[in-house]
């Protein structure tokens, strides 16, 4: 068939060549391209949330002077003290004041976690089926509300995923351990091993050694000319089509820009082994059986973790990422262990020390050392330049959640999170807060404003909030 751009076209002409053209994309995960924006005024352009479980040692988690890191369990982060919000309860000596700092307005059921960054009301039942069941709730959590958000505001320039949740030992205990939920209240796709995050969100490749560069390159100029062919003529018919078919076009050649820009990224990451969109190298992390029982694959687990954030950030993979600590709730093996440490406790017994002095050593190096990965985050984050000057830690926020204060009394007030990172300057940073009793939904709320989402109300039931945290902004 041979088509004139003389008289106007037919539709079933229309459809005809656009189906033929539609059939030479190959389907394909690839990286899309991002055409980085100057970042002008206050504003964040990435986010983590970081959700641990159990509650902390509190006499060694809070800070009793201004240093926001002078604590012992907060004393990693002292390299970054001017980067950290601790969003303190008032205090006691070194004890929390009851019914000061981040408290729920209704203490929810116990071991509940869903209420972290969803400020939503929970109705999960204990023992649930955490693999096979839908564990749902009445509304989203602020990653997927901020990852939807920001791939509209993006456009064509989004992000491949609009956030991306990754689980370290994330299902046990007697109650479901989801944290992240669609619009729906579903609960979403967790990553929680090396091989799935390396098949799944960098498109099987590996972080070996160099492909045939001139081969990679031939690939690069074929697909080129075919989108060269179909953009052209398609430009060319545009002017003989109804507006409605013009429409149809315009997003079709804007995908097979996207396409193109995400092939040419991936073969450029083929021919060049030392590009830094490569994944990071899944051989660090123990898969072996008795490190997976043991907990011992933690160790290397959650650096990994950290480090695939970071690449995804700095590749426009997405810029929403959430990070959950092992499981809340008793029953099965406990939670998180830590062989690393000296000890094979679980995280859940050692939470419930009842004052016992070996418990709490143990409770507060545990703490520790996950403070400690969030130090090796804002390491990884400070190690990597951006173009408009700085580095990803100066345009990330993180957020460090906990669902209790203390674990022992299961206590709903004075709840252990910070934020922290460069923020784009929006939050003012470096300080601690001794909080009275406030919604812990008002600093997703500031959250959600500092990554210039307007989000005047967030939650539901008695864990809305319809203002940000007041006196954290800079």
């Amino acid at each position: 068939m041979k088509l004139s751009v003389r008289k106007r076209m037919h539709r079933r002409d229309f459809v005809q060549l656009i189906g033929g053209a539609a059939a030479a994309l190959p389907f394909l995960e690839l990286f899309e391209h991002e055409a980085r924006a100057q970042i002008t005024g206050k504003k964040s352009r990435y986010v983590v949330f970081i959700y641990t479980n159990d509650g902390v040692n509190n006499p060694q988690f809070w800070p009793t002077s201004a240093d926001p890191t002078s604590s012992p369990t907060l004393k990693s982060l002292a390299p970054y003290k001017d980067k950290v919000l601790v969003l303190g309860p008032k205090l006691s000596g070194t004890a929390p004041m009851a019914d000061t700092g981040l408290t729920y307005n209704t203490k929810p059921a116990q071991h509940r976690a869903n209420v972290c960054i969803t400020g939503s009301k929970v109705g999960l039942p204990l023992n649930a089926d955490q693999v096979h069941a839908v564990n749902k709730i009445d509304g989203p959590s602020l990653d997927w509300t901020l990852g939807q958000a920001l791939a509209k505001q993006d456009g064509t320039n989004k992000a491949l995923f609009d956030n991306i949740c990754l689980g370290i030992h994330p299902v046990g205990g007697d109650t479901p351990s989801e944290i992240s939920f669609d619009g729906a209240g579903n609960p979403l796709t967790r990553y929680t091993g090396a091989a799935d995050v390396t098949a799944k969100i960098f498109g099987g490749m590996t972080a070996g050694g160099p492909v045939n560069a001139a081969g990679a390159a031939a690939d690069l100029r074929k697909q080129t000319a075919i989108s060269d062919f179909l953009n052209a003529r398609f430009g060319a018919l545009k002017t003989e089509l109804s507006p409605f078919d013009r429409d149809v076009v315009d997003r079709h050649l804007t995908s097979l820009r996207t396409y193109e820009d995400r092939k040419a990224r991936i073969l450029s990451m083929q021919s060049n082994p030392n590009a830094a969109c490569k994944p990071p190298a899944s051989a660090m992390v123990p898969t072996d059986d008795n490190s997976v029982r043991t907990g011992a694959d933690t160790q290397f687990l959650a650096p990994f973790f950290m480090q695939t954030l970071v690449t995804a950030f700095n590749c426009n993979i997405t810029r929403v990422g959430t990070v959950s600590f092992g499981y809340h709730g008793g029953g099965g093996e406990g939670g998180l262990r830590m062989p690393w440490l000296g000890f094979n406790d679980a995280q859940h017994s050692v939470s419930h020390h009842g004052g016992g002095a070996e418990k709490l050593r143990k409770y507060g190096l545990m703490n520790a050392w996950t403070i400690s990965q969030v130090k090796f985050l804002m390491d990884q984050l400070a190690a990597v330049p951006i173009p408009t000057g700085g580095t990803l830690l100066d345009q990330t926020t993180i957020y460090f959640f906990n669902r209790h204060g203390d674990g022992n009394g299961h206590t709903n007030f004075a709840l252990p999170n910070m934020i922290l990172g460069g923020t784009g300057g929006y939050f003012k940073t470096g300080q601690v807060l001794a909080l009275p009793k406030t919604s812990p939904t008002e600093p997703l709320i500031s959250i959600a404003n500092a990554m210039g989402v307007d989000l005047p109300t967030f939650g539901s039931g008695a864990y809305v909030a319809t203002n940000p945290l007041a006196g954290i902004t800079a």
